[in-house]
Parts: C-alpha cells; sequence; structure tokens
C-alpha cells in the first residue's frame, strides 16, 4: 500500500508511516480511515507481533487539515459532528488492540498527531521532536485526544499544554515519563522500534493479548475492584496453553516456542 500512508511488514514488526512529508503529514479523515485500516490489516496478520507508527519526512504528524476545519460551520451540524469520526474509530481501534503499539516521533507531534503518538504502549522520540495542542489559538480545543493523554499525562501539565498551546520537548516528555527512550537520529529511532519489536517477538501473544485488554479494565477501577477483577481475569492466564509452554522452556533451559512464525510457510 502506498500514497497517504505506506504499510510494510519488516519481520514481525508491521510499520505504519505516515507518508505526506511536503504537507508534515496531517491526519484528515482520509488519512485516519487510512491509518486505521493499516493497523486492522496487521492487527490480523499472524506474523505481526507488534505495530510501529512514524512518519516519513522532518515531521511524525502535524493533526488535522486546518483548512477542513475552517469549514465546519458550513457544514451543517450532522456534518460537523461526523468529520472527526474516523478519528474516533482509530482511538477505539488502538484502546482495543490486541498487539502491542509502537509510536516512533521523528519529529513534531502536534494536535492529532500528539493524540496518535500518546495512543500508542510505546513512545520513542528524536531528541528534537516536540509535542504541542496548539488548537485553542485557532478557536478549537483538543478533544478526542484527551482520553488517552489524561492516563499518559500528569494532569496540570496536560492542562497547562491544553490552555497554552506552547509545546513540550523530548526531554521532558521524556522526564515525566510520556517519552520511553530518547535517540539522536531518525535511523536510530527505527532501530529502536526495531529492538522493542524484538522483545516482544519473544514473549506470549497469548499474555500480550489479554494482558493489555485486563490493563485497560483494571487501570480505570477503584483499587479493591481492581484487586477483586484481577483474581478472575488472571484465570485466563492459568488455564491457557501459554503457560505451559513458557513453564517447560524455562525449566528446560530452550527459548519457548509461541506460535509459528508464519502459517503460510512464508516469511
Amino acid at each position: 500500500m502506498s500514497g497517504a500512508v505506506e504499510v510494510t511488514r519488516e519481520g514481525s514488526l508491521g510499520w505504519i508511516r505516515l507518508n505526506q512529508p511536503e504537507r508534515r503529514n496531517p491526519l484528515d479523515r482520509a488519512t485516519a480511515e487510512a491509518v486505521t485500516e493499516a493497523f486492522r490489516a496487521h492487527f490480523a496478520d499472524p506474523r505481526v507481533r507488534s505495530v510501529c507508527v512514524t512518519g516519513e519526512g522532518k515531521a511524525f504528524c502535524a493533526g488535522g487539515d486546518l483548512a477542513q476545519m475552517g469549514r465546519f460551520s458550513e457544514m451543517g451540524t450532522a456534518a460537523a459532528f461526523d468529520w472527526p469520526g474516523p478519528i474516533v474509530e482509530l482511538h477505539r481501534l488502538v484502546l482495543r488492540a490486541e498487539k502491542p503499539v509502537i509510536a516512533a516521533v521523528n519529529g513534531p507531534a502536534y494536535a492529532g498527531g500528539m493524540g496518535l503518538a500518546g495512543m500508542c504502549d510505546v513512545l520513542l522520540a528524536v531528541r528534537d521532536a516536540r509535542f504541542a495542542m496548539p488548537e485553542i489559538k485557532v478557536g478549537i480545543f483538543p478533544m478526542i485526544i484527551v482520553a488517552h493523554l489524561c492516563r499518559a499525562l500528569p494532569r496540570k501539565r496536560l492542562m497547562e499544554m491544553m490552555f497554552t498551546g506552547d509545546p513540550m520537548g523530548a526531554g521532558e516528555a521524556h522526564r515525566l515519563g510520556f517519552v520511553n527512550r530518547l535517540y539522536g537520529t531518525a535511523d536510530e529511532l527505527a532501530d529502536g522500534a526495531r529492538e522493542f519489536a524484538r522483545k516482544f517477538d519473544q514473549v506470549s501473544p497469548a499474555a500480550a493479548k489479554l494482558g493489555r485488554r485486563a490493563f485497560g479494565l483494571l487501570a480505570d477501577l477503584p483499587a479493591d475492584q481492581a484487586i477483586d477483577a484481577a483474581q478472575f481475569l488472571v484465570m485466563p492466564f492459568h488455564l491457557g496453553e501459554d503457560i505451559k509452554e513458557g513453564a517447560a522452556a524455562f525449566l528446560e533451559g530452550r527459548s519457548p516456542n509461541w506460535v509459528p512464525r508464519d502459517p503460510t510457510g512464508q516469511e
């Protein structure tokens, strides 16, 4: 697939590349639909164990298309409400993902681009990357992306960014725990994504699938309820096949054989 979004596979790592560098990789309706379909394709591919989204050129993603947004008042209520539908669907899809998702932020991640990075499980960035939500400076407010970002950044710092529109550097984002790793160049960033993919390749896919879903449930429950729920949620792990293979591999001093690398026999 090529065009606004490029979709490729490199071993067990599925790549999604925003490919409009001359426009700083905007996340408009059409691009959001293409990114969503790219995620669906990788999630459905048994050869893919983790997915990484990144941008081509000097920007990760500049967010929504202001030219389109400027016409909201001319659309009518129903059309204006429906406009962000593909972006909402993208956020819902990644929220329910059954594989680890990586963001490789190669440059500025603004507005919806910051939301795209923030929805991922692991966020890698070059040192000169910047994050911002400048929507308030053009008469709107970052809404959809808040659902993920309020779970990834301290409340006060997030509020400051939303109400001022001022950017945050990658160094501060790393200190706050929003960014997992920092890299000097785009090539080092891509290698960092590959390194994480290799790590994800070694873990139980069933545990990752169920664990990601369980974490999303437990993280939003009161602590006492989360403990009770965890006792029930751990049962699929205890009764699953992967624990048998994992325990056997550990006792036999070998690497686990979780799943066939490629059911089709092709790599």
